[in-house]
């Protein structure tokens, strides 16, 4: 807010855009890209920020279109890498999706958010060592996103780690209030909390 009207670097609009979908203000978001693309119509960053959104309301083609072109602009993006593996996943091609995450990995090792996306990834493929390892790799890169505690939280979980994923929940929740996803979580660990504790529990386990 208060920044002059004739900002002229389409970086700022991607920037903006990014933070206005941690938020969910996907119109505000779309006009910033738009913008972004005005100035720069081979802005990588836009379009894999177009295909998240794409994604979410749930046009998979298109979504899978305008994050291969991100990538297309943009081979050394792991930006770009993540909105792929988004798009992917959302057509039900998890191997594609892992192995763009990986890449994204490879290419920015220090890029946190890309870490906490393989981890969920590993999780999807029952792999609870790996994905336990990669959310540890992005909370030390990322402490301060509720979105990577959010993931050690369930990395832990699955694992019936049931203390420290309710420290990581714990700590999501405080980064960020409006976050559903560790408040889930929390909920969830609280449940397996209680069943441990249940003198019948020994049975269902």
């Amino acid at each position: 807010e208060g920044v002059p009207e004739d900002i002229s670097d389409p970086r700022f609009f991607t920037y903006r855009a990014a933070l206005l979908l941690t938020v969910g203000r996907v119109e505000g978001a779309s006009d910033d890209i738009a913008r972004a693309l005005k100035l720069d119509p081979f802005s990588s960053h836009a379009f894999a920020l177009q295909a998240i959104i794409a994604v979410v309301q749930n046009k998979r083609e298109r979504a899978l279109e305008v994050a291969q072109k991100a990538v297309d602009l943009d081979p050394e993006s792991s930006t770009a890498r993540v909105a792929l593996s988004y798009a992917q996943q959302s057509r039900f091609d998890l191997q594609a999706a892992r192995d763009s995450v990986q890449e994204a990995v490879r290419l920015n090792p220090e890029n946190g958010l890309a870490w906490a996306r393989l981890s969920e990834l590993w999780l999807s493929f029952g792999y609870l060592d790996r994905a336990l390892e990669a959310a540890q790799k992005a909370v030390a890169l990322n402490p301060n996103l509720a979105h990577t505690q959010s993931v050690l939280g369930f990395a832990y979980l699955t694992q019936i780690r049931i203390g420290n994923s309710q420290n990581a929940f714990d700590k999501a929740i405080k980064l960020d209030q409006a976050a559903p996803l560790p408040r889930l979580g929390l909920g969830l660990a609280k449940i397996r909390e209680g069943r441990d504790k249940a003198p019948w529990s020994r049975d269902l386990n």
